[in-house]
């Protein structure tokens, strides 16, 4: 079997050998185990902290080499305290466990996986903890996968075994219809398809990174999420059974406080020239979610993660004499269900929520399967909690019709 421990689950020595004794116990069961880990706690903020304190701007390849240290901190103390309780273990960086990548670093991609040393591990009667997040390109090249990726080095290393399920050990007990922190009054799902999870975790869901719930779609591989600790529900990502007819219904409610727009004021750009404008930007690295031209010669965009805006990108907009500014006080709430698309009155109990709150809506975008807004952060919380009201997310699947 394999199993992924997050960071939070790993944080402390004590989480690390209780994250041992579960897996001890499943190795006196008589399973074959492999352990995929993420860096304890909040090592990989610490490592780019301490990778600032040296350069303004540190060497991507540098920092590639600096992070990928956290996993393998992660790797070697489980598998010492799996030995000092009695049972065989090994810990692989991700080289050695033969995972090959590509791409630049920061933002790997797994392109295979060569199983054997990690065969080699649990033919001996071994326990095999690998480091995630992390692999090697052809040259030889350390390469990390970006946030989130020990997710997709599960659900990888799963599909190249032959491993049928992956489970996933976190802080919370599987997966829900909002986010408990902020809504008291959540229900669990036992069960979400891969197309779900992934638009969840798109929208803001923590749970799972969505590379790692596209690649358990494609490869068949079940994601089990489970809480690290506790015993409880727990929540099974696999393909959906089609049913004769789909219907419009709401499965659960993202959010995402790391959203920013983006305004771009350039009197007189033509259509074609905001097109080239835009392709230049992505070129130079930026990643919009949604776009709008609301007046002739005004662009905006929304997007997610910090640092939407710097360096080339911003002399190729000074260069044409636009002026540019940025909101960085908002945030976004996705509702994310099956054929949104046939239920008309959707957006507009979105508009009729922002409105009872008093907060704009800049921005909104929908799908067939996902419904986004964007809103004033200091209005978020309260949005989704009278969406999850609004859409009886609180009750049985039964009760909701």
């Amino acid at each position: 079997m394999v199993r992924k421990y997050g960071g939070s689950s790993l944080a402390t020595p004590e989480l690390v050998r209780g994250a041992a004794g579960q897996v001890a116990a499943l190795a006196g069961a008589g399973k074959q185990v492999v352990v995929v880990v993420s860096a304890m706690g909040d090592a990989t903020d610490r490592l780019v902290a301490l990778a600032g304190e040296f350069a303004e701007r540190p060497d991507p390849r540098e920092l590639d080499q600096l992070l990928a240290t956290g996993e393998q901190v992660s790797a070697a103390v489980l598998a010492l305290a799996l030995t000092r309780r009695g049972v065989e273990a090994v810990s692989l960086t991700g080289d050695q466990a033969g995972i090959e990548v590509t791409g630049e670093p920061g933002a790997g991609t797994i392109v295979r996986i060569d199983p054997d040393r990690v065969l080699e591990g649990l033919r001996a009667g071994r326990v095999v903890v690998v480091a995630g997040f992390q692999g090697r390109d052809t040259r030889g090249e350390l390469r990390t996968l970006g946030r989130g990726g020990s997710d997709t080095t599960a659900v990888a290393i799963a599909a190249a075994l032959g491993a049928t399920e992956c489970e996933i050990c976190t802080d919370v007990p599987g997966v829900r219809t909002a986010d408990p922190r902020i809504v008291p009054d959540t229900r669990p799902v036992p069960s979400i398809s891969y197309e779900a999870m992934a638009e969840l975790a798109r929208g803001g869901a923590r749970v799972l990174h969505p590379r790692s719930v596209e690649l358990a779609g494609r490869r068949g591989v079940t994601v089990r999420v489970l809480h690290s600790s506790r015993t409880g529900p727990s929540t099974r990502v696999r393909a959906a059974e089609p049913p004769l007819e789909r219907g419009a219904e709401v499965i659960g409610i993202a959010h995402d406080r790391d959203v920013r727009l983006l305004r771009i004021d350039a009197p007189g750009l033509s259509p074609d020239r905001g097109a080239r404008l835009l392709t230049d930007l992505v070129a130079h690295g930026l990643r919009p979610d949604t776009l709008s031209w609301p007046v002739p010669g005004e662009l905006r965009f929304t997007l997610h993660g910090p640092a939407p805006f710097a360096g080339s990108a911003r002399d190729l907009v000074e260069a044409l004499g636009a002026r540019w500014s940025v909101d960085d006080d908002l945030g976004a709430l996705s509702v994310v269900g099956t054929g949104l698309l046939d239920r008309p009155a959707l957006p507009a109990e979105v508009l009729r929520i922002a409105g009872e709150l008093g907060a704009t809506m800049p921005a909104m975008a929908i799908s067939d399967s996902r419904l986004t807004a964007v809103l004033p952060l200091d209005r978020l919380d309260e949005a989704v909690r009278a969406l999850h009201r609004s859409f009886r997310l609180d009750r049985p699947v039964e009760a909701r019709s």
